[in-house]
């Protein structure tokens, strides 16, 4: 065999090679793709689910509301749980809306922005219906609780709504993005509700731009 006959076999081969590892590369975008939709299909399903349970739950309040419209107090504390809830709600939602976008065949900056956005998304969806939590302390005061209480009964109210009070601002305070990104309870709740989901796309997409560069692609380039 002539040099330029081997050098056209080494370059058939290599055409073949290389033809064969893009082949490949595809392969596993569209694998680790389904994989990442699949979970996020489930994520929407659980959307949907905490929609229906908040709705619900606003209707129930709102009916005793109407019923108790008379007590100052429930008539506050159900205002608050309403606003509350009706937030977490419109958040579900916003976060389906989101989830119905991504689109991992998209730009790889593009495809991160969204899942940032929906991340954040997440966190104030659990933050907001937290500030309700201190309502619960007190909802149960009656005008003839207020009327007849003894000043122990107060002392006792008033730690008990206070406590209440700085657990949720702390709650709160600590309810947040870089939180959210280490170990501990935040991580879980954030795990819980789509972060896992978030985490599994974001590895995907790292493992599509280190088959790309291995592959010979300056980047992934998706169709």
């Amino acid at each position: 065999m002539s040099t330029d006959e081997f050098q056209e076999l080494w370059k058939s081969y290599d055409a073949k090679l290389e033809k064969s590892m893009q082949l490949n590369l595809k392969l596993m975008e569209e694998i680790g793709s389904q994989k990442v939709r699949r979970a996020f299909n489930w994520q929407i399903a659980f959307k949907f689910m905490m929609i229906g349970q908040g709705i619900g739950w606003n209707i129930v309040v709102g009916s005793l509301l109407w019923r108790f419209r008379s007590e100052p107090v429930f008539v506050f504390s159900a205002a608050v749980v309403l606003i509350c809830t009706g937030y977490s709600v419109g958040g579900y939602m916003l976060q389906v809306l989101l989830l119905l976008q991504i689109n991992l065949s998209k730009s790889i900056l593009h495809t991160q922005k969204q899942l940032a956005q929906l991340e954040g998304v997440i966190i104030r969806t659990l933050r907001v219906p937290f500030l309700q939590t201190p309502v619960y302390t007190f909802f149960f005061v009656s005008r003839q609780m207020i009327a007849t209480a003894t000043p122990t009964a107060w002392v006792i109210q008033g730690a008990v709504t206070g406590i209440s009070i700085l657990v949720t601002i702390w709650v709160y305070r600590h309810l947040t993005v870089p939180h959210a990104n280490r170990k501990g309870w935040v991580k879980q709740m954030v795990d819980n509700e789509g972060g896992k989901t978030i985490a599994r796309a974001r590895n995907f997409i790292r493992e599509a731009e280190e088959w790309g560069r291995e592959g010979g692609k300056e980047g992934v380039q998706y169709n």
